[in-house]
């Protein structure tokens, strides 16, 4: 996650009430140091705002470790229904599509666990480069794209493609990770695959990363197996919406 793009999702969800989106299951949340130390944006912008608010945050991971509360595969029977007991009523699916296989049913899976009236809240790369945990399939999606990955009905609530930096903004914080491209640069015959890969940087120097970012809702009168019903929080219809950049 990017900072910018924290800032996007903190800021959208500020139009609803904290007992609309509380709790909110994070799926793929890594650890409390990626969060707070890595990538200390990510609590500081995007979480600590929240839990002001009174929203409670559930954090889930395939893998095991400090700030992890559920370590669970939702594609498996026994990881779904353990993450379906947290009842969520708001889910982050956020940089999690563009490493599985089927980025389809894993969002559908994410969006059936939610009750009427329910968010998820998705962001994929749109212009990214690869980047392996433990694999990227380089699914870059619009944000219509990625609402056409949910079957079930949904609203769109707010969708936008945002600009997040670029490697240039990598190499102010740390400038000496140039000199592994540098290095490699006359040797593409030690290995072609990993020296294209390396050499892509350069390109992202000078072109922007890209996040699609999307939050659906589920109907209020969904068909689903829920006690929740929430309540549906419009927006000011004279508030101005975000404009939608044309993808690239």
């Amino acid at each position: 996650m990017q900072q910018i793009e924290a800032k996007w999702i903190e800021t959208a969800l500020r139009a609803y009430p904290a007992e609309e989106l509380s709790p909110i299951l994070d799926i793929g949340s890594q650890t409390l140091a990626f969060r707070t130390q890595e990538k200390p944006y990510i609590q500081a912008d995007l979480f600590d705002p929240l839990v002001a608010r009174g929203i409670s945050i559930i954090h889930s991971d395939l893998q095991e470790g400090e700030g992890i509360d559920i370590s669970a595969n939702l594609l498996e029977p026994d990881g779904y229904a353990e993450i379906k007991a947290t009842a969520p009523r708001t889910i982050f699916c956020n940089n999690v599509l563009e490493h599985v296989l089927d980025p389809a049913a894993f969002a559908g899976k994410c969006f059936s666990l939610l009750p009427p009236g329910g968010r998820l809240v998705i962001t994929v790369p749109k212009s990214y480069s690869h980047h392996r945990d433990p694999i990227d399939t380089m699914f870059r999606p619009t944000p219509e794209q990625i609402s056409a990955l949910i079957a079930e009905p949904h609203e769109i609530l707010d969708s936008e493609i945002i600009d997040v930096g670029s490697y240039r903004d990598n190499l102010k914080k740390r400038p000496w990770i140039i000199s592994r491209q540098i290095l490699r640069l006359p040797f593409p015959f030690l290995g072609w695959t990993k020296w294209k890969r390396s050499m892509k940087k350069f390109y992202w120097m000078i072109w922007p990363y890209r996040q699609s970012c999307v939050i659906l809702q589920k109907p209020l009168n969904a068909d689903v197996d829920s006690h929740i019903d929430l309540p549906h929080h419009d927006r000011d219809p004279a508030a101005p919406s975000r404009e939608t950049p044309a993808p690239s």
